[in-house]
């Protein structure tokens, strides 16, 4: 899992995704609920691999950004997709934001461990934009072990955990856009101290880089997550 070398060299869009993964995709239910975590009354989506898809056993959990919520990887089909490939997906919104109003938690990271623990998601795959950095920097950095993968896209508050990333062994997939000339690079820049990682930058994309390059940021994940799964399997 942790072979630096493999992480920073690998080509995450070596394969395209496969057309029975998007026939799959247009099969899978969306189902939604609200859980309470540390007092904040949580919103989130889930769906799981339909019927025809074996599943790997791997869980993502999408963040969002300050501009959006859960509903964005909805419209985006990355929900749709990841189940698709045989993937537990979840989507929440997070404290303050979307349909979780009205909450919010002082402890980030307590926060996500909760969450992970009341939903019995060990180990996901985060994925994690923008503002969401808030709950995901102090996370990786104090529970790095609950994590199977991270894929930062341009998060905020990445200086506050630097002291920390060269000790990290979590697989990262640091993606930003080729017009994010601030938050961006400033990520990429210091997230690309965790010695698994490797950054991939979305051509002509602005900040919220998966919205101008879908299925750029679609292909990544497929790719990252069948190599983190890979990499389990062996360990």
């Amino acid at each position: 899992m942790a072979d630096p070398s493999f992480w920073h060299t690998f080509d995450f869009q070596s394969e395209s995704i496969p057309p029975a993964v998007v026939d799959a995709a247009s099969k899978v239910t969306v189902i939604t609920n609200n859980i309470n975590i540390m007092g904040a009354n949580t919103f989130y989506r889930e769906a799981k691999p339909p019927a025809e898809v074996e599943p790997s056993g791997e869980v993502v959990l999408l963040l969002h950004g300050a501009a959006f919520k859960s509903a964005k990887w909805v419209e985006l089909n990355t929900i749709n997709l990841l189940a698709g490939m045989g993937h537990r997906v979840i989507a929440v919104d997070l404290p303050g934001y979307g349909e979780s109003k009205q909450a919010t938690v002082e402890d980030k990271a307590g926060y996500l461990l909760s969450l992970l623990t009341h939903l019995d998601a060990n180990k996901p795959i985060l994925v994690s934009p923008s503002m969401s950095g808030r709950f995901s920097i102090p996370f990786i950095t104090q529970n790095p072990e609950s994590l199977s993968g991270y894929v930062p896209v341009a998060p905020i508050d990445t200086k506050k955990g630097k002291a920390k990333y060269r000790e990290l062994q979590v697989p990262t997939l640091i993606i930003y856009g080729e017009k994010d000339t601030g938050l961006g690079h400033l990520s990429r820049d210091d997230l690309s101290n965790i010695p698994t990682s490797q950054a991939v930058e979305l051509p002509g994309a602005r900040h919220p880089a998966y919205l101008d390059q879908t299925n750029i940021f679609h292909t990544l994940l497929y790719n990252f997550i069948k190599q983190v799964h890979a990499h389990r399997a062996v360990v």
